[in-house]
């Protein structure tokens, strides 16, 4: 906020005579444009209105979409453990996405058809629908740095390792150390980057103790410091 610089006489008012003098300049201003003020308020009024509307409607859809997520859910990874069904879980995601799309449980269901179709071996179609999702859901931070991670998976499978990391790095960016954080490591080692590599493993024992990938960051940080002769702090 603008500091207001006050001249030397204005210390010397009485604060009853500030009020007043507030109060009669806003009376003059409220007298003036009464009626732009009307108009203003009335807009305001109607935008309130609507927004409430919206949220009601939006929290209907969502009460009638959740549990079609679940179905659907159930048949990507049954509960009792039998085998999935991804087709059938294929049509109910995308029935969901296009029947309840201003909805969270359709911006699941949404990445799930992605999902799916990774399961179905259609790589370059679930690329499609990742890469659509983040044109669409930008403000989705949570499940963008889940669609980035299995970007991840989908292009290396496609033999697209530099793609790979930069989804992996997207990921992390957006989500924190993790899954993403881990499966970079092993990337950058694979292809050579033994520098990235060891970065991402410090990051996982940072970040991340406690867990099996710390473990495995542990025994590949004091390998390669073994092997080259440096220390064994990765920095």
């Amino acid at each position: 906020m603008q500091k207001i610089k006050k001249k030397g006489y204005a210390s010397k008012k009485q604060p009853e005579q500030e009020f007043m003098t507030i109060t009669h300049r806003i009376y003059e201003f409220m007298t003036t444009y009464k009626k732009y003020i009307v108009l203003v308020s009335s807009a305001v009024v109607v935008v309130l209105v609507l927004v409430a509307g919206y949220a009601i409607l939006r929290s209907v859809q969502e009460q009638k979409a959740a549990p079609l997520v679940a179905e659907a859910y159930e048949y990507y990874s049954p509960a009792d453990g039998t085998t999935a069904d991804y087709q059938k879980a294929l049509t109910l995601f995308r029935g969901i996405q296009k029947k309840y799309p201003r909805t969270m449980s359709g911006e699941i269901a949404e990445y799930y058809v992605g999902n799916c179709l990774v399961n179905l071996g259609q790589l370059n179609e679930a690329l499609t629908e990742y890469q659509q999702f983040i044109k669409t859901h930008t403000g989705e931070k949570f499940l963008l740095g889940l669609v980035y991670q299995r970007m991840g998976y989908a292009l290396l499978e496609l033999n697209k390792p530099e793609d790979a990391i930069k989804a992996w790095e997207q990921a992390e960016s957006l989500s924190g150390p993790g899954v993403s954080t881990i499966e970079l490591a092993r990337l950058y080692e694979a292809t050579g980057n033994i520098l990235e590599s060891q970065k991402k493993f410090k990051l996982v024992l940072d970040k991340l103790g406690g867990t099996t990938w710390a473990m495995e960051a542990m025994i590949k940080t004091q390998k390669t410091a073994s092997a080259t002769g440096a220390p064994k702090e990765v920095k």
